[in-house]
């Protein structure tokens, strides 16, 4: 596996080496992308007629899997886990979320209505429609030799699977990984918060979706204590993935509960905000980059 020799941070910045500035970064990085993904839907729905909108999604979705392709056939952990990332948050973006507008648009569905009140959008039932896709297909992902998430790994454990030694990280394709794990993450967490907010099945101020909320901020808080310990920013970077995730599920909800604006939604209107979080994404993406792959092993960094 080829990859770059690290770059070495002069002086007091070496201290950037070390946790929990290892996990920060790869955390804020991968964070940092979400908002910035849901701004570059807002802007290809204003700027794009609906008919157009198709054609945009079909182009976002082929640049993903150039990416992808790139970096499966160049296969280093650091370049394989970047694209692979961005790839699988690129062809949610362009092949689902956008796409699944395609038939509500032309049918002239509106929004789902419930005591009176407009809901879910059309596109985002559609969305909710896969959750059986998902469950059918996720015991692949969770009984997979070569996972190295600690859920899936726990949940073998508990099942008593022994599916033997999983590949060596010199044998493993970091961008195909990295891929599909976010693809799955960014689909189970969008099925439980749309489940959540669902009037019909819980409602944003529903009792139970209090406690899953707060459930997720401590689940999330765990998640981050463990990834504070890490050495390695690569693999930093594929354990901040799913802690994102589930931290993003209680964004969503305070927003349901109007606790703020999604200003990231309005690209236009809060340029200043996505400016600092584009900054500070691209920021933590460059760390991450020059932070050396440090060789010290931890419980975590095997991930």
């Amino acid at each position: 596996m080829s990859s770059a020799p690290p770059i070495a941070l002069p002086g007091p910045l070496a201290r950037l080496y070390s946790p929990p500035f290892v996990g920060i970064f790869a955390f804020v990085a991968v964070l940092g992308i979400v908002p910035i993904m849901h701004s570059i839907l807002s802007l290809v729905m204003d700027l794009f007629a609906a008919e157009a909108e198709t054609y945009v999604s079909l182009g976002i979705g082929v640049v993903a899997i150039a990416m992808l392709l790139y970096g499966t056939v160049h296969n280093s952990e650091t370049l394989g886990t970047w694209l692979g990332f961005i790839a699988g948050k690129l062809v949610w973006s362009g092949w689902i979320e956008l796409a699944f507008r395609f038939n509500p648009d032309y049918m002239d569905m509106g929004p789902l209505v419930v005591d009176g009140k407009p809901a879910l959008s059309p596109s985002i039932l559609f969305v909710q429609g896969t959750t059986g896709l998902l469950m059918a297909t996720l015991p692949i992902m969770v009984f997979n030799r070569d996972t190295r998430c600690n859920a899936f790994l726990w949940i073998q454990r508990a099942c008593r699977f022994d599916l033997g030694r999983p590949a060596s990280a010199s044998t493993r394709n970091f961008a195909r990984i990295t891929f599909l794990e976010t693809l799955y993450v960014i689909w189970f967490c969008y099925a439980v918060s749309l489940f959540m907010v669902d009037p019909r099945f819980l409602g944003s101020h529903h009792p139970v979706t209090y406690v899953l909320s707060f459930g997720l901020i401590l689940w999330t808080f765990y998640l981050l204590l463990r990834l504070a310990r890490f050495t390695r920013i690569m693999a930093g970077v594929r354990y901040a993935i799913p802690t994102a995730g589930l931290f993003w599920i209680s964004v969503e909800i305070a927003h349901e509960w109007g606790l703020y604006d999604e200003f990231w939604s309005k690209p236009t209107e809060y340029a200043l905000e996505m400016g600092l979080v584009v900054g500070a994404f691209l920021l933590a993406v460059v760390l991450a980059v020059v932070v050396p792959r440090r060789r010290t092993a931890s419980p975590q960094a095997a991930s």
